[in-house]
């Protein structure tokens, strides 16, 4: 018996009665609030898609399918960087044609070039682009179903 509560009841009984029980349950409506306002908050929030090509001189082929589910881009005011994924069913020879014809087409000139072999054992090439203070790099890698497409991007914001 508590002197200033009454007495203490089984959780089932004090229910019944209204009374003071021995067990605490404050813990369990804090949890329980926590996670119905995360779940409003969570509804609320509004995921943007990636678009198919963020940039306006960095050009994809229409054929190619965007895998925007690794892809990023982070802005800031000073610069903004990109990893922009994507899928194509050519081989890796003539999908890096492709990418440096766009590139080369808005401006971007290539730097520098080195095949590899990566970890899987899949054939791969990189190429390097600069376009004034920025930089492009597109990695191109042989997958077992088709051909992955990686450019990342580094590009200085200059102030209008």
């Amino acid at each position: 018996e508590s002197p200033d509560l009454g007495p203490l009841e089984p959780r089932r009984e004090a229910r019944e009665k209204g009374a003071v029980h021995a067990a605490d349950d404050t813990i369990r409506r804090v949890r329980t609030l926590l996670i119905g306002s995360a779940l409003v908050v969570s509804a609320c929030a509004t995921a943007v898609p990636m678009p198919r090509q963020p940039f306006d001189d960095i050009r994809v082929p229409k054929e190619w399918v965007a895998y925007s589910r690794e892809s990023v881009i982070i802005q800031t005011p000073r610069a903004t960087a990109a990893k922009l994924i994507y899928f194509a069913e050519t081989n890796v020879d003539a999908t890096l044609a492709q990418a440096r014809q766009l590139l080369t087409q808005t401006g971007w000139t290539e730097t520098k070039s080195e095949r590899f072999v990566n970890p899987e054992k899949f054939p791969g090439v990189w190429a390097d682009f600069a376009k004034g203070d920025d930089i492009c790099r597109v990695t191109v890698i042989e997958g077992s179903h088709a051909t992955h497409v990686d450019y990342t991007v580094a590009r200085v914001n200059h102030p209008n």
